[in-house]
């Protein structure tokens, strides 16, 4: 049996990039995947791109695959293509009739993919040539989890990584094991680079909440509760490509800070009751709002007294239950509450929470 794999790009305007994105797939060792392609309404060339190079791509060990793109009525598929080993890989390409964001891609890949695991690529990164097949032999190994994860490696070097604990173990059994790995973060929180069961994101709705920023942060949130075995691969499965990310990232826009209010009551809402995940989820929620509140800090945004008492004001009932928390979760709560010229404190010791 070989496993099949649902590797979903979202595109939007990344012409400079797609190119190389979708080489590194076509240059895949493993060859049971499914190429979902959702073109989400852009406006440069991206698509015009994807779809000349997969209809001839002049790769090793990839044939032509061909579709056709337009943005004309519902998401379409379609399917063709054979590569040269037994197994087929296949092509869909989804159009939106408008840009509705990345979430609502990765959501519409989702619902189209057939696949026995999923896998998101961002259309500006790229995977290494044995990426898939390293975590689909991790996969067989510990009899299929509901999540395998690799390495990922931050491009130009010398950038921080993004790391997996070194003291994790290759692989997490249990409920309990699996959501404390997740939210004390401590393999990336990323939807990208994880090979994760379809059947178990459909058996519990993990899909992506629209008009987000920051999506991936509620969606590995709301994966931690029914979560029950995670395997981990020490081999690089990623390259993230910084490009303009990195500035993007940082910038504190309306839009982001709405969407970090979003994220922080949604999570609230969903606390569960029993302990202990109750005190890693509340764990999760403090760490995100001090590494907010001192990005806004250090950008001396407008609007920063106002979010820092919103967040104070917010997760003022945590303190209540603090005494089941450790020590650095408790100080980095209580930082919150202190003034902002103590914010550099707080910041080493949210650092020193992820170790």
């Amino acid at each position: 049996f070989a496993m099949k794999v649902s590797l979903i790009i979202p595109v939007y305007n990344t012409a400079p990039y797609i190119e190389r994105c979708l080489y590194s797939v076509l240059r895949q060792s493993y060859n049971n995947i499914e190429i979902i392609l959702v073109d989400d309404y852009g406006t440069d060339n991206s698509m015009v791109l994807a779809s000349r190079l997969l209809e001839t791509p002049s790769v090793e060990n990839a044939q032509p695959i061909t579709s056709a793109a337009d943005h004309s009525g519902e998401p379409r598929a379609d399917h063709s293509g054979e590569s040269r080993a037994d197994v087929p890989r296949s092509l869909q390409i989804l159009h939106h009739t408008e840009n509705r964001g990345l979430s609502a891609a990765r959501n519409t890949g989702l619902d189209a993919a057939t696949g026995d695991y999923v896998f998101f690529l961002d259309s500006d990164d790229e995977l290494p040539p044995h990426a898939i097949e390293n975590l689909v032999r991790t996969a067989d190994l510990y009899s299929h989890p509901h999540l395998v994860c690799g390495r990922v490696d931050v491009l130009p070097h010398g950038n921080k990584a993004l790391e997996i604990n070194e003291k994790l173990p290759d692989y997490i059994e249990g409920n309990e094991a699996s959501s404390h790995t997740i939210l004390r973060r401590n393999i990336p929180i990323m939807a990208c680079n994880k090979l994760v069961n379809r059947e178990f994101l459909q058996a519990n709705h993990l899909n992506f909440k629209e008009g987000l920023i920051h999506e991936d942060n509620l969606w590995s949130f709301q994966m931690a509760g029914p979560i029950h075995n995670i395997a981990i691969t020490r081999q690089i499965t990623y390259l993230y490509h910084l490009n303009k990310k990195g500035l993007t990232m940082e910038r504190v826009t309306p839009q982001r800070l709405e969407s970090i209010k979003t994220i922080l009551t949604t999570q609230i809402d969903m606390l569960a009751q029993e302990r202990p995940l109750r005190t890693l989820q509340q764990a999760y929620i403090i760490f995100t709002a001090a590494w907010f509140r001192n990005l806004m800090y250090e950008q001396a945004h407008t609007e920063f007294d106002k979010m820092q008492q919103w967040i104070r004001t917010t997760l003022r009932p945590f303190g209540r239950e603090m005494h089941y928390h450790n020590l650095k979760n408790h100080l980095l709560y209580r930082a919150l509450y202190l003034p902002p010229t103590l914010l550099r404190a707080g910041k080493n010791l949210r650092d020193s929470a992820q170790h």
